[in-house]
């Protein structure tokens, strides 16, 4: 999984180029997910690929909020939640 949030992180910082040149003036997004790219969307919006963009921007905000900058090494990265959390997250709240 982690792989696949080191795509998605590149997908959103823009590493992974395609199609035309990036602008700051872009309103909408428009490229072509693969299976894996959209399976994790799906899960983070919990069925809704938009809210899921949504959450992963949260994500990518906090970790850079932590010192994550693009093109950093994820596979070394570690998540740490209160014990609540976990309970709330296994039972699907």
């Amino acid at each position: 999984m982690r792989e696949s949030w080191g795509v998605i992180v590149e997908l959103i910082v823009g590493e992974l180029r395609m199609g035309r040149p990036a602008s700051l003036n872009a309103k909408t997004l428009q490229r072509k997910l693969d299976d894996g790219q959209r399976t994790i969307l799906l899960a983070a919006g919990r069925g809704d690929m938009s809210a899921g963009f949504l959450e992963v921007l949260d994500a990518y905000q906090h970790l850079y909020s932590l010192g994550y900058r693009p093109g950093m090494d994820l596979s070394r990265a570690s998540l740490s939640l209160p014990l609540e959390c976990y309970r709330s997250a296994h039972k699907g709240l």
